[in-house]
């Protein structure tokens, strides 16, 4: 991983995606909905900001004026096309990045704190660390050598793979057990929202 400084937050990045269309979600779009006074996507965003040095936003065209409203201190990458997947998004989100370590966010996950990140970015020591839950590796909330990322990215990308979990399939990373996040950090951590009924669910159960 060369010469990545752990202690610094100006060597780190962090990328949201929050672009999805959230189909199953019935009450517009799913990254501004309220959840303990403030947008699902700030949620996924401010928690970053505290570790990182750079945070990049991608999302769709129409949602950059909603979301500058509501949120402050990043850059928004816009979809350079329309409907080509999260892949597109992170891939032009990647080429703003210049820190040596990123992370990496989803923006229907409001529970991630940044002490989890700090303590991922702190034991970066191959091509990423990623979440691994029952045998399924999660490639959000995670952190990555930034030039691992952005080239298995663009190799999946030249082969038409428009799946985030295909990148993890070929990067040499480290494992952290779901359980043990959950046991460090509660049970909602990695709760992700993808429902009315969901968000209400964690509304009521909180973080």
């Amino acid at each position: 991983m060369g010469t990545y400084d752990r202690t610094s937050v100006t060597t780190r990045a962090g990328i949201v995606l929050g672009g999805g269309y959230a189909s199953r979600f019935d009450e517009g779009d799913k990254t501004l909905a309220d959840f303990e006074g403030r947008p699902l996507i700030a949620h996924a965003v401010e928690p970053l900001q505290s570790v990182v040095g750079t945070v990049v936003v991608s999302c769709r065209a129409e949602q950059v004026e909603a979301f500058e409203r509501v949120l402050d201190d990043v850059e928004f990458v816009p979809d350079p096309e329309p409907d080509e997947g999260p892949l597109a998004g992170l891939d032009a989100a990647l080429q703003r990045i210049e820190a040596d370590a990123v992370a990496l966010a989803t923006a229907d996950r409001p529970c991630v704190p940044s002490t989890l990140y700090s303590q991922i970015f702190e034991t970066l020591d191959a091509d990423g660390v990623v979440i691994d839950a029952d045998g399924i590796r999660q490639p959000a909330p995670a952190v990555f050598d930034t030039r691992a990322l952005r080239g298995e990215v663009q190799r999946h990308r030249d082969t038409g793979e428009r799946r985030l979990r295909s990148i993890l399939a070929d990067l040499d990373v480290d494992l952290l057990a779901a359980d043990t996040v959950r046991d460090q950090w509660g049970t909602s951590v990695l709760t992700d929202v993808n429902t009315v009924a969901e968000l209400d669910r964690l509304r009521r159960d909180g973080c």
